[in-house]
């Protein structure tokens, strides 16, 4: 009987005891479905800026200072998660006003000649990573190919018409760039840069050749003349775009 008489003292505990625990349990599962809502806006404190391009994806630019040296590519630049992106870029060129001016860049150009200038091409490629890891924000380094071909025909020699001699000065070059892109709002963009690489310069260019007819002075044979040279080579500019 006594065995009996303590068992049934300690149920009434053990009763009492479960009321306890079901109270600290509830309590407990109000305050995990109440506490993670305030901590997210106690500590997650980053907010992005009004207008920021956080989370866009796509981003179309162009670089204004391009009719400088006849270069005029549209860059499309697509992000892969928050740091990496690859830019492309495909366009026309036509006379080169700032290269002109040094004579094809590194070659001498025969001024005896008359050109008219033509269509060309344009088309780099530039995988790039952002450092503040906010898509098209903020700094960002980049391997840059670029690929410009300007052409150009010979029209007249020593002020005499000639049958057209056709001409190129093709332009391959590898830079590593710094850059950083400035949020001007509503998606808007401006970008800024510069690098430094190698730069191979390939020219085809006009050549006159005394012939071998009479008279042997006033008389010439036009060719073309290949020359090539690779050498140190920097890039600067500008892009403003457009991000969505």
């Amino acid at each position: 009987m006594s065995n009996l008489g303590q068992i049934s003292k300690i149920f009434p505990r053990m009763k009492h005891l479960n009321i306890v625990l079901l109270v600290v349990l509830f309590s407990y599962q109000s305050y995990s479905q109440t506490v993670p809502e305030g901590q997210i806006k106690v500590y997650d404190s980053y907010q992005p800026a009004k207008g920021s391009s956080t989370g866009l994806k796509n981003k179309f630019s162009i670089n204004p200072l391009g009719i400088l040296i006849g270069d005029y590519p549209i860059y499309y630049e697509r992000m892969f998660g928050n740091t990496f992106s690859v830019e492309l870029a495909a366009g026309l060129t036509y006379e080169n006003y700032v290269g002109n001016l040094t004579t094809f860049g590194f070659f001498d150009v025969d001024s005896e000649f008359k050109r008219n200038f033509k269509v060309g091409s344009t088309y780099s490629i530039s995988p790039k990573v952002y450092l503040n890891d906010d898509n098209f924000e903020g700094s960002y380094l980049c391997v840059v190919y670029r690929h410009r071909m300007y052409n150009s025909e010979a029209i007249q020699y020593q002020g005499q018409d000639i049958s057209g001699v056709k001409e190129y000065n093709k332009l391959n070059s590898f830079t590593f760039n710094y850059g950083y892109v400035y949020d001007l709002g509503k998606g808007f963009l401006l970008d800024y840069y510069l690098g430094i690489g190698v730069r191979t310069q390939t020219v085809s260019q006009a050549h006159a050749e005394p012939s071998n007819v009479y008279p042997y002075t006033s008389s010439y044979v036009f060719t073309t003349e290949k020359t090539k040279k690779t050498l140190p080579s920097g890039m600067w500019g500008i892009k403003i775009a457009y991000s969505f």
